[in-house]
């Protein structure tokens, strides 16, 4: 457990410098395509510290999948409720998103589709890479 929790916050903390990075890339595409994102010092904190918490726990919830006692059905689920969770908390306490049910299920479904397209893209990348494995292995 030790072990788990120190490589958490090794990814964590890696990931984490990207955070201010990945902030200021998405304020300069909302600048070039004239979004107005006068803000305030607070409202900047906010996005910069809450960016980097997202990049640190993005991160470190990947240890997950070097777990062979948990079977992949569960270390999907868990990795879909922490990341769910976690985006919603944020763009929530961002004002990112409005606070009702509509807007919250809108960004649920777009979540939904997300990881599930992601997670078909992984799914037959894995494939083609391990038929080219066999091929070379043959």
């Amino acid at each position: 457990m030790k072990k788990d929790l120190k490589e958490f916050c090794s990814r964590g903390l890696i990931a984490m410098g990207f955070g201010p990075l990945v902030y200021g890339v998405v304020m300069l595409i909302l600048y070039l395509c004239n979004v107005d994102t006068t803000m305030d010092g607070l409202v900047v904190f906010k996005g910069i510290i809450s960016i980097s918490i997202l990049a640190f726990v993005i991160a470190g919830i990947t240890i997950i999948w070097q777990k062979e006692e948990i079977q992949l059905v569960k270390k999907i689920s868990i990795h879909f409720f922490v990341l769910y969770l976690l985006y919603l908390v944020v763009y929530l306490l961002n004002d990112w998103i409005e606070k009702d049910f509509k807007t919250i299920g809108i960004f649920t479904l777009i979540f939904i589709l997300g990881y599930i397209l992601i997670w078909i893209i992984i799914y037959f990348s894995e494939k083609n890479r391990a038929k080219k494995l066999n091929e070379y292995i043959k």
